[in-house]
């Protein structure tokens, strides 16, 4: 709070700031302040007061209420977002210059970016913070008073089973790339969040000066990021920050779905001409690296005969190998020939962006190098420590790219509609590169770059899921894996809705699909714990068929197994995973909706698609429970009958929704409007 200059002059008895210009467009408006401050106002309404700040490399500090004003400027400008009033101001203190441009926009957005300069020539910067909020007053709105306001703590990847948070204020907590400061009873709050990056790794912060206060910022890095050392500083005759979007919204769930709507209008998402949702099974959770040509087609075949309901609107199939090293090639593409010829597709996985330790002398094909040279090094020439189980490499190497483009281009020349990328984090690691100017993000952005080139050389569409990867940037991925991996039992559904709880709006916008991880309805060989109840199997369905989706089933299915293991994975699949009406609703393709956004994750989940309402609800508990929650809260209709999809059977509710679970179970429901049949 001490460094809240604008308390400080009040406490001292200091006259109040003096607003030099006012500039509203639609709905925004923006006033700036003689200290260097501005306020941020939506329908005539305060929602906060801001100001901008940096620091050099050589630790110079710079802050707008600190600094002398020397000039501003208005135009009119359209762009991706639409027609906006963009105001430039100029703040000097000693050589340093900053200039803060913000663009007003009719629906109320203000978008900020800040660049800073010197008169001395050349700036090095690794912390540009374009948005700063002061101490919330007396006059600001009731959620950024209350010590139960949230933070939607966004994490960078979803590697390492990192969880989404409705955190509490406290100094230091940082979200990645964006935020909703909110109320979670009444949703309303403020959006916060970066719609560029290809430059910098973006965080927003609870402030360690101000509590309460928030720093919106480009040059995060640390342990949340992966990242032993420092962003790597950038540099020229200005810097300037990435671009971050504010905006109040009465409701956060539509206000995180718009920001991605912002970033998709400014960066497209990659296509999927095709549409439809992923049906399949992938090897990796059945089998581990113990996989088999004939494991592989063994889950093909009894899919194709008995699975007749588990399709995907196109009636494919994806048959999907993952890891699965060291198989005969000649084996595999006579396997990918025999599924192509019942109208079946198959997948395989890369994971270009990480190296094994123990292989550092394995050449590199079609190059002079081997692999130990394009393992990241920091600036004292030690590599890198291993993420994962993988070292970084340096993506910026001049014999990653030919390593990256032979390692698709084979998997692809096999005949491959599906590759799953694997470890994609490793690639944006902070690190001494080839190219020295390229921070961790440059790099990712250029690995994305040549991975998918590579991946439209091939003529044909393929499907390309993201597994550990960042969520930004968002341009490889058809889909993204919402969380890490995933198994079968009743944590694992608590934590992958844990995903869907807080990331539902990346679906359908950033990527075509959430991707929930594979579907273990029995067992898992990786993880290596008990079987899963049928309680816990139909709870782990179901949070797959509304996670957004793609569908892949993931139990050994013969023919090496233990017979009666996979006999009762086969019976298990048949009886959960051929149920045409629950399928039906995953082929939809959209993410259900949390009904809550407190602490924890939620058991309710919610869909309205063209009229029709669809509800799924979670036990978290070993005992039976009753659980209920309010209708509207849900967007459902206030009254009315719901049908179990697996069941057929049929309830009534009217104000408050009342379902009875099983311990660890789970149910989807249609929801009809009205009491009557």
């Amino acid at each position: 709070m001490a460094d809240d200059i604008s308390i400080l002059e009040r406490l001292l008895g200091a006259s109040p700031p003096e607003v030099v210009q006012t500039e509203t467009h639609g709905r925004a408006t923006v006033e700036l302040y003689d200290n260097g401050t501005f306020t941020y106002l939506v329908d005539g309404t305060l929602v906060q007061r801001g100001f901008s700040s940096a620091e050099t490399t050589d630790g110079v500090r710079f802050d707008t209420r600190r600094a002398a004003l020397l000039a501003t400027n208005v135009v009119e400008r359209s762009d991706a977002l639409g027609a906006a009033r963009v105001v430039t101001t100029e703040f000097s203190a000693g050589q340093l210059i900053l200039a803060r441009e913000i663009a007003l926009y009719p629906g109320g957005e203000l978008v900020i970016q800040i660049r800073l300069s010197s008169t001395d020539g050349v700036i090095e910067t690794r912390h540009l913070a374009p948005y700063n909020t002061t101490y919330p007053g007396s006059e600001a709105r009731p959620v950024f008073l209350s010590l139960d306001q949230k933070m939607l703590r966004v994490p960078y990847d979803n590697d390492m089973w990192g969880r989404y948070e409705s955190a509490v204020p406290d100094p230091g907590r940082e979200s990645y790339d964006v935020t909703a400061i909110y109320d979670p009873e009444t949703f309303e709050g403020l959006v916060v969040g970066a719609l560029d990056f290809d430059v910098w790794k973006n965080a927003i912060r609870w402030s360690g000066l101000g509590a309460r206060s928030i720093t919106a910022y480009s040059g995060a890095a640390g342990l949340g990021t992966h990242d032993i050392i420092q962003h790597r500083a950038v540099s020229g005759d200005s810097v300037a920050s990435a671009r971050f979007v504010i905006f109040w919204s009465d409701d956060i769930k539509r206000g995180m779905e718009h920001f991605a709507d912002l970033c998709v209008a400014l960066h497209p998402a990659r296509p999927w001409a095709n549409g439809t949702v992923p049906f399949g099974w992938n090897s990796y959770s059945g089998l581990g690296i113990k996989t088999t040509v004939e494991s592989w087609a063994e889950a093909g075949d009894f899919i194709h005969e008995e699975l007749t309901e588990y399709r995907g609107e196109d009636d494919v199939v994806y048959v999907n190998l993952d890891g699965a090293f060291g198989l005969d090639h000649d084996e595999v593409r006579a396997t990918v020939e025999r599924l192509h010829a019942r109208g079946q597709k198959a997948g395989w996985y890369a994971a270009p962006c990480g190296g094994f330790p123990g292989l550092e002398s394995r050449p590199v094909v079609g190059t002079d190098f081997v692999m130990g040279d394009l393992f990241l090094r920091d600036y004292n020439d030690q590599v890198m420590p291993v993420i994962d189980a993988l070292v970084p490499l340096d993506v910026t190497h001049p014999g990653w790219e030919t390593y990256a483009r032979t390692t698709i281009r084979t998997i692809l020349d096999l005949g491959f509609d599906y590759i799953k990328l694997d470890f994609l984090t490793h690639g944006g690691v902070e690190g001494a590169h080839h190219l020295e100017h390229f921070t961790g993000r440059m790099a990712l952005d250029h690995a994305y770059t040549v991975i998918s080139d590579e991946i439209d050389a091939a003529g044909r569409e393929i499907f390309v899921s993201l597994s550990i990867a960042p969520l930004f940037p968002y341009f490889l991925g058809h889909a993204r894996r919402a969380s890490c991996d995933v198994f079968g039992r009743f944590d694992d559904v608590r934590y992958v809705l844990n995903s869907q709880n807080f990331s539902w709006w990346t679906s359908g916008r950033l990527y075509s699909f959430n991707d929930p991880d594979h579907t273990p309805l029995l067992a898992s060989a990786v993880d290596g714990r008990e079987p899963s109840s049928d309680n816990e199997a139909r709870s782990r369905y179901i949070a797959s068929v509304i996670g957004g989706t793609v569908m892949m089933l993931s139990d050994d299915f013969g023919p090496a197994g233990e017979r009666q293991h996979t006999d009762l994975a086969r019976e298990r699949a048949r009886r959960l995973a051929n149920t045409a009406s629950v399928n039906d609703v995953a082929r939809i393709g959209r993410a259900f909706v949390p009904v809550d956004l407190a602490d924890g994750t939620t058991p309710y989940y919610t869909l309205t698609h063209e009229g029709r309402h669809f509800m799924a609800v979670f036990n978290f508990d070993s005992t039976p429970r009753e659980l209920s929650f309010d209708p509207q809260r849900g967007s459902l209709p206030t009254a009315g009958r719901l049908r179990n999809l697996y069941t057929g059977d049929e309830s009534r509710y009217q104000d408050r929704v009342a379902v009875t679970l099983e311990g660890w179970d789970a149910a989807l429901f249609e929801v009809f409007t009205g009491l009557e049949e």
